[in-house]
């Protein structure tokens, strides 16, 4: 069976209601293939191997939008033929329809990501802004690192030794920067306060 058809979305009010519809859907086809697959294994100690069934798209359709099987070939099915033939067609489904819920969670993750763009752009260019600020501050350390050692002083500064780049943990390289800052008299407490929740 040809199951490289273009997968057509669906189209719910509410796709997280499409989603779980979907996966309640999958769930009672996995259920049923387990069920067919033992029948199947009793039909066959009675009623020797097992053909090789296909099932085509339209019945795949079918049994992934909640319809029953129906066998589409003219002659009678036996028993065992009908039971390889409902699982064939099960296969089809499943497969279909797992390529059919991976394409809806993921236009349902660029959908939330979307949703929150404006929050993102924000948030990512205070950060590029306040990396090029600190950058720059860096840049005029140095140069003042320099000066100093130019008159003759020791090069050493407050914060050596930490790179003041991660993500603000209370034990984090920056939070010791900040802390040598107050033990060192730069600064109080209070004025980190008011940059931290400013």
């Amino acid at each position: 069976m040809n199951t490289t058809a273009k997968i057509l979305p669906l189209a719910p009010a509410n796709a997280e209601e499409g989603l779980t519809r979907l996966r309640r859907r999958l769930g009672e086809l996995e259920a049923r293939r387990d069920a067919l697959t033992r029948l199947i294994i009793d039909a066959e100690k009675t009623a020797g191997a097992a053909g090789d069934y296909n099932s085509d798209l339209a019945q795949a359709e079918a049994l992934l939008d909640g319809k029953k099987f129906t066998p589409s070939r003219e002659k009678p099915f036996s028993t065992l033929a009908a039971l390889n033939a409902e699982r064939s067609a099960i296969d089809a489904a499943l497969k279909l329809g797992r390529a059919r819920l991976d394409q809806l969670v993921a236009e349902r993750a660029i959908a939330i990501w979307a949703s929150y763009q404006s929050e993102i752009a924000q948030i990512e260019l205070r950060r590029v802004m306040l990396a090029l600020q600190l950058q720059r501050t860096n840049r005029e350390r140095e140069t003042l690192r320099e000066k100093i050692i130019a008159a003759g002083g020791a090069g050493c500064l407050h914060t050596d030794g930490v790179d003041l780049l991660f993500l603000g943990e209370k034990h984090d390289d920056v939070q010791w920067a900040a802390a040598r800052l107050v033990a060192d008299n730069v600064c109080s407490r209070r004025d980190l306060e008011k940059i931290q929740n400013g």
